[in-house]
């Protein structure tokens, strides 16, 4: 059964602005992403650079701590837009009934549990979840390949300011 064959009163126009909105979020989400990487490209080139003229293993720690950072923000904008290209899709083929014009992930996710009922083993399992993007996340094209190498670059330049 469709979700206009279940909510009559679900109008068409009302679905597309729905669609619209979630797509909104995508596209803001997808925006973030690329600036969280314009904006470590320059902070890394200076940190690095700095760290070679200076042979400073402080400053190149500094910039592998911008890349961890921003890979981090780049990580949760990452899940953050998968989880609502999952609502786009439950909205657009009527799946599961999503509240009109609702935003919350959780109507087509699975929502985590509440941790008031859980043991201190399942909390910090929910609260790693919660905050740590999944290892799915951490591998994408977007992520692994680009902060890896900056990571990588890093971890060289911390070597060759140790070492000279």
């Amino acid at each position: 059964m469709t979700a206009s064959m279940s909510n009559p009163s679900l109008d068409p126009e009302d679905k597309r602005k729905h669609l619209d909105l979630i797509q909104a979020v995508v596209t803001r989400m997808s925006a973030a992403s690329s600036n969280a990487k314009s904006w470590l490209l320059p902070v890394v080139t200076a940190a690095y650079g700095f760290a070679l003229t200076s042979s400073s293993g402080s400053v190149a720690t500094l910039g592998i701590v911008a890349v961890l950072l921003f890979s981090y923000l780049d990580a949760n904008y990452l899940r953050q837009e998968r989880a609502y290209r999952v609502l786009y899709d439950v909205v657009a083929l009527g799946e599961k009934q999503v509240p009109r014009f609702s935003l919350n992930t959780g109507h087509a996710n699975e929502p985590l549990p509440d941790t008031d009922a859980l043991t201190k083993k399942q909390k910090v399992g929910v609260i790693v979840k919660r905050w740590l993007p999944g290892w799915r996340i951490w591998i994408s094209w977007s992520i692994a390949p680009f902060y890896g190498t900056l990571l990588v670059l890093g971890i060289g330049v911390l070597i060759y300011a140790i070492v000279k």
